[in-house]
């Protein structure tokens, strides 16, 4: 691994793309897109062709929810165990015969446990795929460079899920092949994928790699997962990242629960247009996520997560109920406060570079507490919106903009104690990257 600057980096490695890992960014665009395809229709196509309530749809996404906050964990803690390339091909395996059981299974006879078996079960597919590749990322890429490497990372994942996986549904093949040719139509996209994952990417022969040697054994295995929670006694700053990333989405998984209804029923903004600003906010994202890699390893990466993520979050979510109370639902000033949200979400992004550096031994485990996080923000937010009846819709939207702030703060305990924990000034040659003839350097107070 090369240190910053080194003649022996070329063009992709100082973008913080290992040439090795190049196609399994690729891999997760396509992954996800076809992962993401059925968010936008499928409750409206169960409820409307297979007759289920509101309640089940919720009970399915939910039991869905939970898997998938359990597949996060384990998607980084296997990976120190296994290797992130047999993380990934388990959570191909694992998408492609649970969305089978769903839908052959279970949308095409209407036997809702086995919808709710099927989806649910899919739940192990995107985080061990995807998170299994983030990990891997953080275990081959200079510290130097990870930060804008997490970037290409979330960027290749929003693009996917949060993009692609909903225009080409509905501008392509829901027009053309109706909503259950879309949901098999996933399988291609998936498939496709994953085979780049099985065939191109993998780590160079000489390097060393748990995926080139024997099946893990199962000591092995729960060793791995045991790390994935002594992770959090061996360095406890860990903790403190795992809730920044719960605040990350709080609100972002819940305005489409309580925001949406009320601006779109009680303000009265039209309904095309509320999803014309929350399409705008997660395109935004998209690019914004890439930026904000780069702009962590320039001038800190606590730094970014702490004003841009905290603050820059906090003030957009105040404005966004603010512009649409205040100024009768204007549609430029919430679309203008919705593109903030958007970018300034990205802002987070730089916490992937960060929460390996604060367990250099345990990359893997350390990666782990951030998409348990990443999975319990899809509980947190939502099960706070229960506070709506006592605060209003005005005063949620003010409680999560003072809980982004608060998690600005926290991001602060994540600066090196000792100058060690997190790898050093990343943004200097040679710190935190193990070269034997590196200068040991003191770390930006500001900077991780």
């Amino acid at each position: 691994m090369s240190t910053k600057g080194s003649p022996s980096e070329g063009f992709l490695e100082r973008q913080g793309i290992a040439r090795h890992l190049l196609w399994g960014f690729v891999a997760v665009i396509l992954f996800q897109t076809g992962n993401g395809m059925e968010l936008g229709f499928y409750s409206h196509f169960l409820q409307a062709t297979k007759g289920l309530t509101s309640g089940q749809v919720a009970f399915m996404t939910a039991a869905y929810g939970i898997v998938i906050a359990i597949a996060s964990w384990f998607s980084g803690s296997l990976a120190d165990a296994w290797g992130s390339r047999r993380v990934m091909l388990l959570g191909f395996a694992a998408w492609l015969v649970f969305e089978l059981v769903f839908l052959w299974g279970g949308v095409t006879t209407g036997t809702y446990w086995v919808m709710v078996t099927g989806y649910a079960l899919r739940g192990f597919g995107y985080p061990l795929f995807c998170y299994g590749f983030l990990a891997w990322v953080t275990m081959d890429t200079p510290p130097e460079h990870l930060g804008r490497g997490v970037g290409w990372f979330w960027f290749a994942q929003a693009l996917g899920m949060g993009a692609l996986g909903a225009y080409i549904p509905s501008w392509f093949l829901i027009p053309a092949l109706g909503e259950m040719g879309t949901l098999w139509t996933s399988f291609i996209f998936v498939i496709a994928g994953g085979l780049l994952a099985v065939f191109l990417v993998r780590r160079p022969k000489g390097l060393q790699d748990a995926d080139q040697g024997a099946a893990p054994s199962v000591s092995e295995t729960i060793g791995g997962l045991v790390s994935g929670v002594t992770v959090l006694s061996d360095h406890p700053k860990t903790a403190i990242g795992g809730v920044v990333r719960i605040i990350n989405q709080a609100a972002y998984f819940a305005i489409p629960v309580f925001f949406a209804p009320w601006i779109v029923g009680t303000v009265g903004m039209d309904q095309e247009r509320w999803l014309t600003i929350w399409g705008t906010l997660n395109l935004a994202n998209v690019f914004a996520n890439l930026a904000f890699g780069y702009i962590g390893d320039a001038i800190g990466r606590v730094r970014t997560v702490a004003w841009f993520g905290g603050l820059g979050c906090g003030i957009a979510v105040f404005l966004m109920w603010w512009f649409a109370h205040s100024l009768n639902g204007s549609f430029a000033a919430v679309m203008g406060a919705g593109i903030m949200f958007g970018i300034c979400l990205a802002a987070y992004v730089p916490l992937s570079a960060i929460m390996p550096m604060l367990a250099p031994e345990q990359k893997g485990s350390a990666v782990a507490i951030l998409n348990l996080g990443a999975g319990l923000s899809n509980f947190v937010g939502p099960a706070l919106v229960t506070l709506a009846g006592p605060l209003g819709v005005g005063g949620l939207m003010i409680f999560y903009a003072v809980l982004h702030v608060v998690g600005g703060g926290l991001t602060y305990g994540l600066k090196a104690g000792d100058g060690g924990e997190d790898g050093g000034d990343p943004g200097r040659p040679g710190a935190g990257t193990g070269s034997p003839d590196s200068t040991p350097a003191s770390p930006d107070p500001l900077s991780v």
